[in-house]
């Protein structure tokens, strides 16, 4: 749930023409930006953050009635940040409906130590 992992969203949210211009000056953003598209749910600058926006997602689905599915997409990398644990904490205590899937395709930036190795 990284920068990059936007990529493919911006391409298919109809903003292939504009990829190249990806991290330039009056190109687009690197990470999802509400001002860019009306299809960036959110903005977001770091790692780690996905869980958090989906339970977000999740608790604005229960309030309003909706039944659709809210699906966070992790890496390992970034699942090994607090922020991560913090957001699955209070899914957890708030029995939330969430699904969280897992990216462990080894490319965090530093390899992973303690339970997470």
């Amino acid at each position: 749930d990284v920068g990059h992992q936007a990529y493919p969203h911006k391409i298919l949210t109809g903003r292939r023409d504009r990829i190249r211009t990806l991290r330039q000056e009056g190109g687009l953003s690197g990470f999802t930006r509400r001002a860019e598209s009306e299809y960036d749910p959110f903005g977001a600058a770091h790692s780690s953050t996905s869980i958090s926006a989906g339970l977000g997602m999740a608790a604005a689905r229960d309030l309003s009635g909706g039944r659709n599915n809210v699906i966070s997409v992790i890496g390992d990398g970034a699942m090994s940040a607090g922020m991560a644990y913090e957001a699955m904490n209070n899914a957890g205590a708030l029995d939330a409906r969430l699904i969280v899937i897992l990216n462990d395709n080894d490319m965090s930036i530093a390899p992973p130590t303690g339970a997470m190795s």
